[in-house]
């Protein structure tokens, strides 16, 4: 196990804080399927002018296909990124009417909570956390969002603005050290699921190394410490977004107890 650096962290926003707020503006006057065609122009901007946006992409697509990627693979890319980014707000305003969405694996989380037992939902920055959010506050389950958002203040401030009971189930990961650790403890051992990417390191996280795609890549090891030192389950969650406005959900079993090795 190591430790790393996490560049993400420390970069800026992209996009002004008046561009959001304009996109809000337009998907609240006029409602999704008119704001859908802006976010489509939205995207083709960044694709043609985001150089760092498009060398991501492309990086990925490249690991995906095996092969260089094409302008419209990119383009797709990016729009399906800005596509669930939009529905992010129409979830936070509660506009549930607007999807369609489908439970894989359910079961898992209502035993959980009828059993009041804390667990570790591990997803990652594939598809929509968003609507698992939704789906979850729907069905009542106890799920805290744990992560780091420093670097994204004003559209968390606005998403915040949005649906203020937000902030309750949200746990900040850059806050003090032993009052998160603390906090943590507390909402798992009282019955709570604890939901974090399992995907992205942050600034000196302990990490290990695991093939994806072919190649080495760096994992953050805390959910899988932390699951270790409460003693609770670890459940993998997802949700894929499908064209129009489909969201498919699905939960299954990880681990029912992660053993560390003593040293």
């Amino acid at each position: 196990m190591s430790e790393a650096t996490a560049e993400w962290l420390t970069q800026k926003e992209r996009g002004a804080i008046w561009g959001i707020r304009a996109v809000l503006f337009m998907a609240t006057l006029f409602g999704r399927g008119p704001t859908r065609i802006l976010v489509r122009f939205i995207a083709l901007y960044y694709a043609l002018f985001d150089r760092d946006a498009t060398t991501a992409s492309r990086t990925y697509l490249a690991k995906v296909h095996g092969r260089p990627a094409r302008f419209r693979e990119v383009y797709a890319h990016i729009l399906r990124f800005a596509q669930t980014t939009l529905d992010r707000l129409f979830m936070l305003q509660g506009a549930h009417h607007h999807f369609v969405v489908t439970r894989e694996g359910n079961h898992h989380l209502q035993k959980l909570t009828r059993e009041k037992r804390g667990a570790i939902l591990l997803g990652a920055h594939l598809g929509s956390f968003e609507a698992m959010r939704m789906s979850g506050a729907e069905e009542r389950f106890p799920i805290t969002i744990v992560g780091h958002f420093e670097n994204a203040k004003m559209i968390n401030a606005l998403l915040s603005q949005l649906n203020p009971e937000l902030n309750e189930r949200v746990l900040h990961i850059g806050n003090s050290p032993l009052d998160f650790a603390l906090t943590l403890r507390s909402r798992v051992e009282s019955g709570e699921m604890v939901a974090m990417m399992g995907d992205r390191i942050g600034l000196n996280d302990k990490t290990v190394t695991a093939r994806f795609f072919g190649e080495k890549a760096l994992f953050p090891a805390g959910p899988f410490l932390i699951a270790a030192t409460l003693r609770c389950p670890v459940y993998l969650v997802f949700g894929i977004y499908r064209e129009p406005n489909i969201y498919e959900l699905s939960c299954m079993p990880s681990k029912d107890r992660i053993h560390l090795p003593r040293n």
